[in-house]
């Protein structure tokens, strides 16, 4: 089967569709990925297909300085969703034009939830089935957000009838297609019993009963491939002349003064006693002007590094978050937005990361007593150790490809299978929505 998968953010939130779109592609399905171009080579790494859909300066969050400099700025003051809904709009009409192109011919899309409004579009206008692939659940599902829960169908109603004329006039000038109806779509794809897959742990996190009848709890979307640069011999050096270090991931920081970010960190790892890995991203950290303790490198593959260190220091992104975990290792989490503060809470819960520190109250005393504690307790150590364990044995991409076949009527594939299935023409221009 012809399928089309869709996403839009950070590495993030694109790698575990990569995988994904590897394990569907193993299946027999044929796989076209759609996401920004920076992650072309990601893609196509991974032997699938790959569709441009345009980029936001915010798309990728705190990986670039629009987006550090919005959550610095901005999301104290407005809800962090408000500049990321600016971001997607202006560029909207390319991306609905590149989500166009890249369904021609689609027998099913599977889209991310960044990417939702995109992939419903798509498979209501071309009449295909639509798999809704979640790497988090809407915070608005959890105990905390109760009241939120409850008013949730409300609020989409009011954001899609305010949105509405917009949208519209998008579709018009992108792709040449008729209105969006009245009724937002999500009600109706949770009344239909529409699948919807969540790419993270049950060991982890189990949604509630307001996620759905169809919510499925797959495991994580892990992929062996290494996409990063090889670590260089400087590394491997450094790993093996002392004891593990900490990660450290410089968007955590986020200070638009990288210097003072940096001597910050360097006080908060003498406090501990810890060497570290810097991983600086485009930041223009000296190494040089470092002392020996610290090892700074542009980019490395998470996979390979967080089981040789003692910590991992991140700000809980889902996909940071699940490589910690599938390592063994306690992690140190400063959430400042969105799903962020889900994750470092449950990670405190589970008992494999000290208690969260806001963004806004970090100091390195604070930074510092929490590496000591995640680094060298041994509790800590055991627990996030067992639990990795059991996320390793668990295979989210194999059961998600399962449960995608089993919703579009696929049978697994057998001895003397095809490969791949026969591209349908396009159906594009044949079906204008009323």
């Amino acid at each position: 089967m012809r399928l089309t998968l869709l996403t839009v953010g950070s590495r993030g939130d694109v790698q575990p569709f990569v995988a994904l779109g590897a394990g569907l592609a193993r299946a027999g399905h044929e796989v076209r990925l759609a996401t920004h171009p920076r992650y072309e080579r990601l893609v196509t790494g991974a032997g699938l297909e790959f569709a441009p859909l345009a980029e936001g300066h915010l798309s990728r969050g705190t990986e670039t300085a629009a987006g550090r400099a919005w959550i610095e700025k901005g999301s104290y003051r407005l809800p962090t969703w408000v500049g990321f809904l600016r971001d997607a709009r202006s560029v909207a009409d390319r991306r609905l034009a590149d989500a166009a192109a890249a369904c021609e011919g689609a027998q099913a899309i599977v889209a991310s939830n960044l990417a939702f409004v995109l992939g419903w579009q798509m498979a209501d206008h071309l009449r295909v089935p639509l798999v809704r692939a979640y790497i988090e659940p809407p915070a608005w599902m959890f105990p905390s957000k109760r009241r939120a829960a409850r008013l949730a169908p409300a609020i989409r109603q009011v954001a899609w009838a305010a949105a509405k004329p917009w949208l519209d006039g998008v579709r018009r000038r992108a792709i040449g297609i008729g209105r969006v109806p009245l009724r937002e779509p999500f009600a109706g794809l949770d009344r239909s019993g529409s699948l919807v897959l969540y790419a993270f742990s049950r060991e982890v996190l189990d949604p509630p009963a307001t996620a759905g009848r169809r919510a499925e709890v797959t495991g994580y979307w892990f992929t062996d491939t290494t996409f990063d640069p090889e670590p260089p011999p400087g590394l491997e050096a450094f790993l093996a002349d002392g004891a593990p270090p900490v990660s450290i991931g410089f968007a955590t920081m986020i200070d638009p003064d990288p210097a003072a970010s940096t001597a910050f960190v360097v006080k908060a790892l003498a406090l501990a006693g810890r060497r570290a890995v810097l991983i600086r991203g485009d930041q223009p950290i000296d190494a040089a002007a470092l002392p020996d303790e610290v090892f700074v490198i542009d980019t490395v593959s998470h996979a390979w590094l967080f089981p040789r260190c003692a910590a991992a220091v991140h700000y809980a992104p889902a996909g940071t978050t699940a490589a910690a975990l599938r390592a063994g290792i306690p992690s140190v989490t400063i959430p400042h937005m969105t799903d962020q503060f889900l994750w470092a809470r449950r990670l405190h819960e589970l008992g494999v990361a000290p208690e969260p520190i806001p963004r806004l109250e970090l100091t390195a005393e604070r930074l510092g007593e929490a590496i000591r504690v995640a680094s060298g307790g041994v509790e800590m150590r055991g627990r996030a150790a067992a639990l990795g364990q059991r996320i390793r044995a668990e295979d989210g991409v194999g059961r998600a490809v399962e449960l995608i076949g089993r919703e579009l009527g696929v049978p697994p594939p057998g001895p003397g299978a095809p490969a791949r299935a026969e591209r349908p023409a396009s159906t594009l221009a044949a079906n204008p929505h009323p």
